[in-house]
């Protein structure tokens, strides 16, 4: 096993996180349409492509990736491109030939993806919730069909900062029916994931109701012993001992693979023979350097809130990352300093807090950062 930094880990990069794993297939067993639910970086993309890669029997996956779709009309193309593309056709092959046949069937089907809808070779255009009710009624598959779409939350932000937070209620509204479409909830079930919160992003705009029928699963840091392995297993070309792994794992504390694989390659970076605590020490230090890493907490902030909302949010952080904490009541004054709505706030706080910032899991009434080494990057690169 090598070291993965940042990147999706797939076959024997994987970590195997097998109780999330099987709680995904149990649930899609089930007959829901599921969200994974996690802070970033902690793996949720590596998850869905374990599945995607390796599917039960009785299932097929397709995999989409939406981040960059800025309104309704480039999810859908992204959608049917995926489901129509010869990657993914021929890809089925391996699970269902039938489904590949009807799948090419259909491509040849789909003219063109407009503004207006989708164009079939027969004339007919529909808008996007028929066109795909159509495609899947007239899928001929053996096989359930799981669609994973990965930043659906970025999409539904994209859709209300580029049309308008209408827009984005109506293509929620659109995607919770299509969901509940007996047609459709027969043969398909839809996997959400993203690097933001989609609880969030709805709640902030008063459309929980789109997704309060997504059974919600979430994808936790790994719990010490797991990570004490899977830092071993990362570590087996150097010398190390239980006592330095322990100081490691102490220091990262929010143990995501993310962080165990950037300070060990701080560490190995430091030195290629052993992992000593003084080497640990240095590698955190090297690795708050990489403003690639870090620089999206910031950026996300900025795009999901006004500035009102904004800076209230940074100035949350700005006091945690001095202070390590900060209680409910400060919370409260920094409410009335910004002006802002007691709801609003709440909703602010609720976002850092589902987004991976910060947490109150030891006191309700008192905050802090979830990942040290994310502390003492806000210090040093935006609170100061």
């Amino acid at each position: 096993m090598q070291l993965c930094v940042g990147q999706v880990a797939r076959a024997d990069q994987f970590w195997a996180r097998d109780t999330e794993i099987n709680r995904i297939w149990d649930s899609v067993d089930s007959g829901g349409h599921i969200l994974i639910a996690a802070p970033r970086r902690v793996g949720k993309t590596s998850v869905m492509y374990k599945m995607y890669d390796e599917p039960r029997n009785g299932y097929v996956v397709a995999f989409v990736d939406v981040e960059s779709a800025d309104n309704e009309h480039e999810f859908w193309h992204k959608l049917f491109n995926t489901l129509t593309s010869e990657t993914f056709i021929s890809q089925t092959h391996r699970y269902a030939a039938k489904l590949a046949a009807s799948l090419r069937e259909l491509a040849g089907k789909v003219k063109k993806v407009s503004t207006s809808g989708i164009e079939f070779g027969d004339g007919e255009t529909l808008d996007y919730a028929a066109a795909f009710e159509k495609f899947v009624t007239e899928l001929q598959i053996e096989k359930k069909l799981i669609i994973m779409v990965d930043e659906f939350a970025q999409a539904v932000e994209n859709i209300i900062k580029y049309q308008s937070k209408e827009q984005a209620e109506s293509f929620l509204r659109t995607a919770r029916s299509l969901r509940q479409n007996p047609k459709i909830l027969e043969k398909v079930t839809f996997i959400y994931a993203g690097s933001i919160g989609l609880e969030s992003v709805v709640a902030r705009i008063g459309a929980t109701k789109s997704i309060n029928d997504l059974n919600s699963i979430k994808i936790p840091p790994l719990v010490f012993e797991d990570a004490f392995v899977f830092t071993r297993a990362l570590c087996k070309e150097i010398e190390v001992d239980n006592e330095a792994i322990t100081y490691l794992l102490e220091k990262i504390e929010w143990l995501i693979p993310f962080y165990i694989q950037l300070v060990l390659q701080e560490a190995k970076a430091i030195s290629k023979e052993s992992l000593t605590n003084e080497n640990i020490d240095c590698a955190i230090t090297a690795a708050l350097q990489h403003k690639n890493h870090f620089e999206h907490w910031k950026s996300k902030l900025k795009e999901a809130f006004e500035p009102t909302g904004y800076n209230f949010a940074k100035e949350i952080l700005n006091v945690i990352s001095d202070k390590h904490t900060i209680k409910s009541s400060s919370i409260t004054n920094l409410i009335s300093k910004h002006n802002l709505d007691h709801d609003i706030a709440k909703e602010i706080v609720h976002t850092l807090v589902y987004d991976g910032y910060i947490n109150n899991s030891d006191d309700p009434n008192i905050y802090r950062f979830n990942s040290p080494i994310l502390r003492m990057w806000w210090y040093n690169n935006v609170a100061n």
